[in-house]
């Protein structure tokens, strides 16, 4: 049953639920800036990072299509508790190793977060969970907060991202690994009321009225998942890292401001669909944020790049919260596991194509980039450094 205490909109679950949040997208925030760049160190072309980010994403997209199905059977506590173990699994992998095949491994059995916003099992589960914690006049705010806490964390562990320069890689490794470790206690806190209402018998997934419904959603964030992949923040911060010649701590101070100017705007998201709703909320925030997205690719400074992005920033993520609103208030409660997760699996799926494709234009087509995106050498510079330098078994 949702919140209905009205000096309290959302209960325990959901705080616990808010907490996980920024436990996790920290790491994420300095994963996405740096993942691309590590790759690269690790001597991965362009084309393979693509591959790379390519798998990640996808791993992510067949995670939640499976837990759209089972996560209902099996407990929506002890699946998010098994992800979050997975997540300390990846992480070991990165910390214990610098061969090729570990972040290959990681990011196929982990959920890090490669792009501008979370994607994978948690987003889908959470997301399904989230109304029952709170009022129901209430529900998109607590879709903001989600998002607002999300970006928040997310914009902190992108201003981590300097560190390796530093310190090295393993630092941040052994984060993502006991950000896994607090994710998997949290979620066993949870209480039983997180779990769906039990139902009599076999039922299917999704009802005969929420199919027609889910089908339709999921087409139309097909679409927009799919531009949304050719500019991940792992390609992003690779196209910075490539195109001006910056290094990990600048390209973090960047990714740190551009998830601090998201993270606000869901204080407005909330309030603008009140006023107008949510589909016009999800429409009209699009075009402005695309227009600002062409004119970083034609910005020949690192500032006017960087200026445009966050112009870009402050409008693209506003349609978050109403989308995740309105698919949990136009489905059943008993279709909303399924709801969220076979939506988000489309998104992830067709945003998972993009990353190839961008990798491959950065390394054959873009001709703004003296020597064909190759990083210029700079001693003592996080760009140029060979991996070994920055690795925790030297």
């Amino acid at each position: 049953m949702a919140c209905t205490d009205s000096g309290n909109w959302i209960d325990r679950d959901g705080k616990l639920i808010l907490l996980e949040k920024s436990v996790r997208t920290v790491p994420y925030g300095f994963l996405g800036v740096i993942y691309g760049v590590y790759l690269a160190q690790l001597g991965f072309s362009a084309f393979a990072i693509g591959i790379v980010l390519t798998l990640t994403v996808l791993s992510s997209a067949f995670y939640t299509f499976i837990i759209s199905f089972v996560a209902d059977r099996i407990g929506r506590r002890r699946t998010l508790v098994f992800f979050a173990l997975t997540d300390f699994v990846a992480g070991t992998l990165l910390f214990v190793s610098t061969d090729w095949w570990a972040p290959v491994l990681a990011g196929i059995v982990g959920n890090m977060t490669v792009g501008a916003g979370e994607v994978g099992p948690f987003l889908s589960l959470e997301q399904a969970i989230l109304p029952r914690t709170a009022r129901a006049d209430r529900r998109t705010l607590a879709f903001s907060v989600y998002n607002l806490v999300g970006y928040g964390a997310s914009s902190a562990g992108a201003l981590l991202a300097g560190l390796p320069r530093y310190m090295g890689y393993p630092p941040l490794f052994l984060a993502y690994m006991i950000s896994g470790l607090i994710g998997a206690v949290l979620y066993s806190s949870l209480s039983g009321a997180v779990e769906p209402k039990s139902r009599p018998g076999r039922r299917p997934a999704l009802s005969p009225r929420g199919r027609p419904i889910v089908a339709k959603l999921s087409t139309l964030f097909a679409v927009d998942a799919f531009g949304g992949g050719f500019i991940g923040q792992s390609i992003l911060s690779y196209y910075f890292f490539l195109r001006f010649g910056l290094d990990l701590a600048t390209l973090g101070a960047i990714f740190f401001a551009t998830q601090l100017v998201t993270a606000l705007s869901f204080l407005l998201s909330e309030r603008i669909a009140r006023r107008i709703g949510l589909l016009r909320t999800m429409v009209f925030t699009h075009v402005p944020s695309n227009v600002f997205l062409i004119g970083v690719a034609f910005a020949s400074t690192p500032l006017t790049a960087v200026l445009l992005l966050l112009c870009r920033q402050s409008l693209s993520q506003m349609d978050v919260p109403a989308r995740q609103s309105y698919v949990m208030a136009i489905v059943d409660e008993s279709d909303r596991t399924a709801a969220a997760g076979l939506t988000s699996t489309t998104r992830t799926v067709s945003s998972s194509i993009s990353p190839s494709l961008a990798g491959y234009a950065l390394a054959n087509l873009w001709l703004g980039v003296p020597g064909k995106f190759a990083p210029r050498r700079n001693e003592g510079s996080t760009r140029s450094e060979p991996i070994r330098e920055t690795s925790h078994g030297e």
